[in-house]
């Protein structure tokens, strides 16, 4: 098969500038092999082809005249035997032990996690408040400008310092656990 793009003759030679900025191209595709008629008509005189039955999909059950004499009824159908399997059973890798460890571990990382949790929604209001103290009373301001204000990037860099500790402690178990795969 070719595809052939025709622009006009105009566009060739000349710049093309009046309504349109982009024309557009006439395609047409020819083919190089002759088509041939992929359903030809049947002769109903010749009985050596099968006539087929129009809505019979996958799936669905032999036409009455395929073989099968037998009427059923209008909406029923015949159901395909049903295997029952026996359930997967979980395979027992950890011993209680291990099972035991690996709970505590998680109550551990739980804890860690909402304590981690606390320390950034302190961060969140410590810098709330910094960021409103040129509006609120001159006393508080001083207040927050005395106390807060020292204690607010330690808190951030050990909060950064900590999230990054948990992470490279995270991927060194998972790195651990493929190398045990």
């Amino acid at each position: 098969m070719a595809l052939q793009i025709y622009t006009p003759s105009y566009l060739a030679n000349t710049v093309y500038h009046r309504h349109s900025l982009f024309p557009k191209p006439k395609f047409s595709i020819k083919s190089k092999k002759p088509t041939v008629d992929a359903d030809p008509t049947p002769d109903p005189t010749s009985s050596s082809k099968k006539a087929v039955v129009p809505g019979q999909g996958f799936g669905s059950s032999p036409s009455p005249s395929s073989g099968s004499n037998k009427k059923k009824p209008k909406g029923k159908r015949e159901r395909a035997s049903i295997i029952r399997r026996s359930p997967v059973e979980k395979p027992a890798f950890l011993t209680k032990e291990e099972e035991a460890k690996a709970e505590e571990q998680s109550k551990n990382e739980r804890a860690f996690l909402l304590a981690w949790l606390g320390l950034g929604g302190i961060i969140l209001v410590q810098g709330i408040v910094l960021a409103a103290s040129g509006f609120l009373p001159e006393e508080w301001d001083k207040f927050f400008v005395k106390y807060l204000y020292p204690s607010f990037t330690p808190t951030v860099i050990l909060f950064l310092a900590g999230t990054v500790a948990y992470g490279v402690l995270k991927y060194l178990e998972n790195e651990k656990l493929k190398d045990q795969k």
